[in-house]
């Protein structure tokens, strides 16, 4: 009762259509095994004799067959396939009661109403019409060679039907294995199956079926006998059949779970499933599509595009709303729920849809995809939904271990291993490290809030992106450091990758709340010049950024120097540490003379640094190194103590003097700069109106709208504004206007060789009308002689320092000369014509 009957198939219109040449190729097999049937027919006896008297057996027969073809039940596992049947049955009692050419009429006129009903297409229908003549043809043939063998007519023909039997359905099951291997290949492999499945199922259903039909030899009536047992054989084989086919459907279903479940990357998952899936269900095409929040879809297709036509383009489509409610696998072919070629099943879990995968196309015996195919695609679908779920929370987990959460971007662990991955190679090209950190994005931090750092912080990530090919990798390393890895970049691209992006960043950024504006400063380094390592590079990067930072210019090529020098600036930095505890820092004062009245009405205050081993330290590098470690609020502080502290002892001595701190770029845009200055003045009790806070004009365009509004707050509470070096910066008459400011600055280097050079002094005199035209008091730097502040007094300046008047002085030593300045003059200065001040350059 088992055998590979025929090919079967449908061809409804969404059955996928074999290629021409496969079907060339059946029509090849079909000819030739009409060719052998008539050639071996031509030796039997009897072969074309029709006896009348068995026309009701000969009705019988064909409608045996034609049930026959009716009651199939298949078992698949993997590529194999068995169909097991009643036909060899009827096949038997047919050998025994019918002439040949009866026989063979009877069987192909069953194989013609099924080929009809089943609406096979013409090449399938010749491949089973050859194929049952073939089958038929052989089985007479061995049937009448072997039953005159023994003298025993029972035995005989009992042998002879079992081998009769066996041998047609062998060849019949090989030219079935031909059949599909005209259009999936490996003809050898296919037929040795064959002969390995004929001893598991043809042999025993040969047996069966000669037992079966053996009784009509005694009364033809008897065939009657045998409907009896070939239901409850029937039943038995399909039971075993259903109980091998769960067994098969579990096991493939546990391979497959194995199979994907040993994958943790998605797209692995998915390349492997479909596999699985078309080789479980021998489905010709399969398609598979996951959602993924970070990265789209990703799509996955095995054979043609047919089946990913058929998969839904999100979760929310309506039209497959019911497909994720229920969760099972459905039909979409026209051709009925039974004959489906093409089938959808959705991958869902607990938290919602993942993703479908589509069947088109099913190859083998079966004619589509049946309810046992549905019922393991939902199982292999639901275990597919766990595995890719792990395999995205084992992916985002890798993510979020080497991408910087806020940003995106890779963090430091992947950018290194990058690194070493591109250097390590053998003869890899030369590369460039960039590493970057933002300037004064913590003033923007502390003023605006972490989100609007957060905020920023993403912003500059795209504008580095900009810049940034797919070779290229980006990183964040943690709060404002990024990086950028630059493949076969030499130092003058790597130099103008730079520049690019410094000037990127400059424009400003349009905040949700603010608009604010930074720069970058970016330190370079090469491989393999200077290192062939992440940690060496890194390192190196990192100390030419701090030089960049420390020049104030955009970006620094590391060289050799660099390494020396950065050693200093750290011992340094530990050392402005300690003094910054021990309060080792001194303020020294340099007077300001008015012009007309050659009085003394204020004092510029110089903080020093007398460093224990190293000497004299210049204010420009530990005032530098301050700012970048975060020291600079300290130093500020001190210095406006010590500054407030002198004008609180001039006070009490008599002597009015006004007293000015210079304000760093940091500091200004520090919201507790307001609250520093008053607690100093409340501590001091000197009068706000005697102290004057010093800006330059690029501290004022750092951040103009946050500067506009705490210079705005700081003129309320009483304090003087003064603009220092003015002319050095690039948006003068715009911030003079729109600032408070009540004195302006005019930098030495216009003053001191005014009277030598013609434009020096066209500038100054320039400046001291705008100033006065402005109301504002001007007071010239860098006077070395008396002629120059002659001539200063000629232009209308109002007041002058330096070293022509005096040197700056500690306070002891200030407040010696002043005495000895005051005793030489006829009048004690009481009041200050002008207030100005104490100027620290910070």
């Amino acid at each position: 009762m088992s055998t590979a009957d025929s090919i079967q198939g449908g061809t409804g219109p969404h059955t996928q259509a074999p290629g021409v040449r496969a079907q060339t190729r059946v029509w090849v097999l079909a000819v030739t095994m009409w060719i052998t049937a008539s050639l071996l027919g031509l030796s039997l006896t009897d072969a074309l004799v029709w006896d009348p008297d068995h026309r009701w057996i000969f009705l019988a027969v064909t409608g045996g067959f034609v049930a026959s073809m009716h009651i199939v039940f298949h078992v698949e596992a993997r590529n194999e396939a068995v169909a097991y049947t009643p036909s060899d049955v009827v096949l038997g009692i047919g050998l025994l009661l019918l002439n040949p050419i009866e026989l063979l009429t009877a069987r192909l006129i069953a194989a013609i109403v099924g080929s009809i009903t089943s609406r096979s297409p013409a090449f399938k229908t010749a491949f089973n019409l050859g194929h049952f003549a073939l089958e038929t043809i052989v089985a007479v043939a061995l049937y009448q060679l072997l039953v005159d063998v023994d003298s025993d007519p029972a035995l005989a023909n009992w042998g002879a039907l079992v081998v009769a039997l066996f041998i047609a359905l062998v060849v019949g099951g090989i030219m079935v294995a031909g059949a599909i291997s005209c259009f999936e290949g490996g003809f050898k492999s296919r037929a040795l199956k064959e002969l390995t499945n004929s001893s598991i199922f043809y042999l025993p259903g040969a047996v069966v079926a000669a037992s079966v039909a053996i009784p009509v030899l005694v009364e033809p009536w008897l065939g009657l006998v045998a409907i009896g047992p070939t239901p409850l054989l029937w039943f038995v084989v399909r039971s075993h059949g259903a109980l091998l086919h769960r067994y098969t459907d579990l096991t493939s279903v546990h391979e497959f779970s194995r199979e994907v479940g040993t994958v943790a990357d998605p797209d692995d998952i998915a390349r492997k499933a479909v596999h699985q899936i078309a080789n479980n269900l021998r489905a010709r095409s399969v398609a598979l599509r996951i959602w993924d929040n970070q990265d789209g879809a990703i799509d996955v297709v095995y054979g043609d595009d047919d089946a990913a036509e058929l998969l839904p383009e999100t979760a929310d489509d309506e039209t497959w709303s019911d497909l994720f409610a229920n969760g099972n696998a459905i039909n979409v072919s026209e051709v009925g729920a039974e004959n489906g070629q093409q089938v959808v099943a959705p991958l869902v879990d607990e938290r919602g849809p993942i993703g479908a995968v589509a069947l088109s196309g099913r190859m083998g015996i079966a004619a589509g995809f049946d309810a046992d195919d549905r019922s393991r695609l939902t199982s292999m679908s639901q275990q597919l939904a766990v595995a890719v779920r792990k395999g995205q929370f084992h992916a985002q987990i890798q993510y979020e271990a080497t991408h910087d959460r806020l940003t995106g971007l890779p963090n430091r662990g992947f950018f290194e291993m990058w690194i070493e991955q591109s250097v390590s190679v053998a003869g890899a090209p030369p590369a460039a490290t960039l590493l970057l950190d933002l300037d004064r994005f913590k003033e923007i931090n502390d003023t605006f809030g972490h989100h609007a750092g957060d905020e920023l912080l993403k912003a500059v990530a795209r504008r580095i992106q900009r810049h940034c090919s797919e070779e290229h990798i980006a990183a964040r390393f943690g709060g404002d450091e990024f990086a950028v890895f630059i493949p076969g970049a030499d130092a003058v691209e790597a130099a103008a990758m730079a520049e690019a992006i410094s000037t990127s960043l400059e424009e400003p950024f349009e905040l949700t709340a603010v608009t604010v504006a930074i720069a970058a400063s970016i330190g370079i380094a090469l491989t393999p010049d200077h290192g062939t390592d992440s940690t060496t590079l890194l390192r190196r990067a990192d100390i030419a950024m701090y030089d960049a930072k420390r020049r104030h210019v955009r970006s620094c090529l590391y060289h050799d120097d660099l390494e020396e020098n950065d050693s200093v600036r750290l011992e340094l930095l530990a050392d402005l540490r300690t003094a910054l505890e021990s309060r080792e820092l001194q303020v020294y004062f340099q007077p300001k003379v008015n012009i007309r009245s050659d009085q003394v009405v204020a004092a510029e205050a110089l903080v020093r640094w007398d460093h224990a081993e190293r000497g004299f330290i210049n204010p420009e590098t530990f005032v530098g190194l301050a700012e970048q470690s975060g020291l600079i609020e300290e130093l500020t502080r001190q210095v406006l103590s010590q500054a407030l502290d002198a004008a609180k002892t001039w006070r009490d001595k008599g002597w009015r003097l006004s007293v000015a701190v210079n304000v760093s770029a940091q500091s200004l845009l520090d919201e507790q700069l307001e609250g520093l200055v008053a607690a100093e003045l409340s501590r001091s009790g000197v009068d706000p109106a005697l102290l004057t806070l010093e800006i330059t004009e690029s501290t004022m365009m750092g951040d103009p709208d946050r500067t506009d509004r705490i210079l705005r707050s700081l003129h309320a509470f009483g304090v003087n504004l003064s603009v220092d070096d003015f002319g050095t910066g690039f948006s003068s008459l715009v911030n003079l206007r729109r600032m408070p400011v009540s004195e302006l600055k005019i930098d030495r280097s216009f003053v001191t060789d005014m009277l030598a050079k013609n434009s020096d002094e066209v500038i100054v005199r320039s400046t001291v009308d705008l100033g006065h035209n402005l109301g504002l008091t001007v007071v010239a730097e860098g006077v070395e002689n008396n002629d120059v502040q002659t001539r200063l007094g000629e232009m209308g300046c109002d007041v002058a320092q330096g070293y022509g008047i005096s040197r700056p002085l500690p306070i002891e030593a200030f407040d010696e000369w002043l005495e000895e300045r005051l005793a030489g003059q006829s009048q004690q200065p009481k009041h200050a014509a002008t207030p100005s001040g104490l100027s620290v350059p910070i």
